[in-house]
């Protein structure tokens, strides 16, 4: 008898994996502010809050200022998807809200972020390639008014479903454009 082909683990993340979602979600996050893509009213990250931020956290600014970014990001996204409280996307990847269990104790200080502005979306692009190797496929089942539903592929052999929807999601935001961003999501198939 032959070894069982490799299938997806979908259950759990390691901590690499963890690792590698949060850094997605700040780069996004970083995108998003207003000295970038202008995706959403936050100045967490630009040097404007590093103004503020440093007196008022002198220990740790950069904590701070990430754990806005996050905040302000996943707020957005929560404010889109309103209508649709079955909708998946970056900043919730899984409706058991296992993403959440595993990064609420991360704290972004040790995460890998751009410092600088994002200003195209060619640069975004560079620094999506940088962080996941190579493009993620996926297919656009229906774009309205922001909203962009995706068909995530299934993840290959051998890795995380939510690593995998975190980097696929994270690359079709490249289909927003400067001041009008794209919120990418998807509904998992019902058993």
């Amino acid at each position: 008898m032959g070894q069982p082909a490799p299938t997806a683990k979908s259950d759990i993340l390691t901590p690499q994996e963890a690792h590698a979602i949060l850094m997605l979600r700040l780069l996004i996050a970083r995108a998003a502010q207003r000295d970038s893509l202008a995706w959403w009213d936050d100045l967490a990250l630009t040097a404007e809050a590093q103004f503020l931020l440093d007196p008022l956290f002198p220990v740790s600014p950069t904590v701070a200022a990430r754990s806005l970014a996050l905040r302000a990001a996943s707020s957005r996204h929560r404010d889109a998807y309103e209508a649709m409280p079955h909708a998946l996307h970056l900043y919730r990847l899984a409706t058991d809200n296992r993403d959440w269990l595993v990064l609420r104790f991360m704290l972004p200080i040790h995460t890998p972020a751009p410092e600088r502005p994002i200003s195209s979306i060619a640069e975004l692009r560079e620094c999506l390639t940088e962080l996941t190797s190579a493009p993620m496929p996926y297919t656009i089942v229906h774009r309205f008014n922001g909203m962009l539903q995706i068909q995530v592929p299934p993840p290959p052999p051998a890795t995380s479903l939510l690593l995998h929807r975190a980097r696929t999601f994270a690359w079709a935001y490249l289909e927003g454009e400067p001041g009008k961003p794209v919120f990418p999501y998807c509904v998992e198939p019902t058993q």
